[in-house]
């Protein structure tokens, strides 16, 4: 089959009128963390604590501990998404020994510092008003990295907006409860996870037709949906990872949703 044109995806092209539910990807999606550095964030951790002659011993851990997420040729910010979603523990054990009080420094002032994508608040809203049901569809893989993503929905005013939060850790409220063990294990990369969600819906009587997948890689958000029958959204608003040839829709910017759904 030929490759489709960027164009051919486009808002304009078509639209899905029939779509009631919207799974959505949390990192390079819905938050934008490019504003957050840190290396800063630890140096204001341990000044707070008036322990400021630690901060450089911290920061210099924080970044062995990235790096030891792949190789150079990795892109900085794809090795700290990993680091968060799969290793999200060892932050807190190997940056700040485990010292409760400089964990909560870190998780609050890093939800703060994390912007949001530019229009998604009022996307957002507008899918609520259409009666469009919404989740977080997260590769977070564990209890605490899932807890981060609630966090997050809360300090910036999005809970409203999400019935729920799905990761390979389980299904959770948007207050961080655990709501479904059923989706343990279930991840992107293995493709298991959207089947797990189609199960999901359908026992809603949703079918994967009328249900779209929105997110920022090609691969987990996309290529990986698509044969579960999704309708497939590629985001490359805030980091454009590659256009994938998958995709049914490429938005460079969330008021384009409108013209979509």
């Amino acid at each position: 089959m030929p490759a489709r044109n960027l164009n051919d995806r486009s808002p304009s092209s078509r639209r899905f009128p029939s779509i009631v539910w919207c799974g959505i990807d949390y990192g390079e999606t819905i938050m934008n963390p490019l504003a957050l550095h840190q290396s800063r964030v630890i140096r204001e951790i341990y000044s707070e604590l008036g322990r400021a002659d630690e901060a450089e011993e911290r920061v210099r851990r924080w970044y062995r501990l990235r790096g030891a997420m792949g190789p150079p040729s990795v892109a900085t910010h794809l090795l700290v998404r990993d680091l968060k979603q799969y290793a999200r523990d060892r932050i807190y054990t190997e940056v700040l020994d485990g010292d409760r009080y400089a964990v909560e420094l870190f998780e609050a002032k890093e939800v703060a510092g994390i912007a949001m994508a530019e229009g998604v608040d009022t996307a957002l809203a507008r899918l609520q008003r259409k009666g469009v049901a919404a989740a977080i569809v997260s590769e977070s893989a564990s209890r605490a990295a899932a807890e981060t993503v609630a966090r997050y929905l809360r300090a910036h005013a999005l809970s409203q907006y999400f019935q729920d939060l799905i990761t390979p850790a389980g299904r959770f409220s948007v207050d961080g409860h655990l709501l479904d063990r059923t989706f343990v294990g279930a991840t992107k990369k293995a493709g298991s996870l959207y089947g797990r969600i189609r199960q999901h819906l359908d026992a809603k009587g949703i079918p994967s037709s009328s249900a779209a997948i929105i997110g920022d890689d090609p691969l987990l958000d996309v290529e990986q949906a698509a044969p579960c029958g999704f309708v497939t959204i590629q985001y490359v608003g805030v980091i454009d990872r590659g256009v994938s040839e998958t995709a049914d829709y490429v938005l460079t910017d969330w008021r384009e949703l409108e013209r979509i759904v």
